[in-house]
């Protein structure tokens, strides 16, 4: 982060034009409303929504990697708690730039903190989230006082992965609970979320590693990885739980004669499909898995680079297929004045809120490495 001073300069330069266009898309939808997304009465959630699934989710997966240490005894994995902290910190605010703009209205916002319903999942979901922000705020602080074990610590870690770990679930469970939407309903949705969030996360910082790595020393690493062995591993192991979930709720769709899951085995997935597979699952689940697999490919960083960043974007698209393919079979009324099948894609409005989402999280992500010395403190890696 301290070398070429051009490139960085430029790097900021491009960070700083993404958030000035963030900040002018913010002015222009909490002034003209939510009218500016592709969203009608059947598709209500559009890529915002589902940008903030996306980083929540990495984000809970990085909390629940931090707190390793503490709740588990794995000390080999101390000495990249303060990274991990800090990236779930950074990523969460991402995603909280995400859910403001998509509620898109001040008085919405408002409304939503100073009214809660202790019934509503999405209540939760935000309460949820919000306490894990504040929980790992107070674990980064005792980690840079020194007081890595004190009893506020490990309160703080404790605490910050039971709600790392039931945030996915809560937020699976508001479209879980949607019973007029067959393929949301069921509990499946808050174990995949839930693994998701382990997967994307562990993509999410492997995929910072070494490009941290690279910056810093100016090469790749060429024998000895710059994260620990174990990140490997949880990221295989949740990458193979997720294909099993994925197949497991493919062969309950396959096999039901439920109208909706029948209407939506004849329609092709957004994304497209190759031997009837959905394709963002082949990419983005099953090439990174078999990737991670493979000795020869753990050993070189361009490998596990290049793998981390497929899963990672990979996740993306894996939760906008299924937020989508949720709502593009018109139900009730609202089946009589729609098509059968909705097609939906962005508008501009949309993808400048992910934009936005990204570059608050890239430039504190950025600028942490740079003032925070988030490295391993020169621990051994293995």
């Amino acid at each position: 982060m301290n070398g070429k001073k051009a490139s960085y300069a430029i790097w900021l330069g491009g960070l700083g034009a993404c958030l000035l266009a963030g900040l002018y898309t913010t002015i222009t939808l909490f002034r003209e409303g939510h009218w500016l997304f592709a969203a009608n009465d059947v598709v209500v959630w559009s890529l915002p929504l589902g940008m903030y699934i996306f980083l929540a989710l990495s984000s809970s997966g990085l909390a629940m990697l931090s707190a390793l240490p503490t709740l588990f005894g794995m000390e080999r994995l101390e000495p990249f708690s303060k990274r991990l902290v800090f990236l779930a910190l950074a990523t969460l605010c991402g995603a909280f730039v995400a859910i403001a703009l998509e509620i898109g209205n001040i008085g919405g916002m408002i409304y939503f903190i100073l009214s809660p319903n202790m019934a509503s999942p999405i209540w939760w979901m935000g309460a949820l989230y919000t306490a894990e922000l504040l929980f790992l705020t107070v674990k980064l602080g005792c980690l840079y006082t020194g007081d890595r074990q004190n009893a506020l610590s490990k309160t703080a870690g404790s605490l910050s992965f039971l709600c790392a770990m039931a945030a996915p679930m809560v937020l699976g469970a508001v479209f879980g609970t949607t019973e007029s939407r067959a393929v949301y309903f069921g509990p499946m949705v808050s174990i995949f979320y839930l693994t998701m969030a382990l997967f994307s996360g562990t993509a999410l910082f492997l995929l910072h590693s070494m490009i941290c790595h690279r910056l810093e020393t100016g090469r790749f690493p060429s024998h000895r990885s710059p994260v620990d062995e174990m990140f490997y591993r949880l990221f295989a192991w949740s990458a193979g739980a997720a294909i099993v979930i994925t197949g497991v709720t493919s062969a309950v769709g396959m096999s039901t004669v439920i109208p909706e899951f029948m209407a939506h085995r004849t329609v092709n997935t957004p994304f497209g499909s190759l031997f009837g597979f959905p394709l963002e699952v082949i990419v983005g689940l099953m090439v990174p898995f078999a990737l991670f697999m493979s000795p020869a490919v753990r050993k070189t960083a361009i490998g596990t680079l290049a793998a981390a960043l497929i899963a990672w974007a990979g996740s993306l698209v894996i939760h906008m297929k299924m937020l989508i393919n949720g709502q593009r079979f018109p139900v009730g009324p609202k089946a009589e004045q729609y098509p059968e099948v909705i097609t939906y894609f962005p508008s501009p409005w949309e993808w400048l809120v992910a934009l936005f989402a990204l570059s608050v999280m890239l430039l504190l992500y950025t600028l942490g490495e740079r003032y925070l010395n988030l490295g391993t403190d020169g621990a051994a890696t293995r």
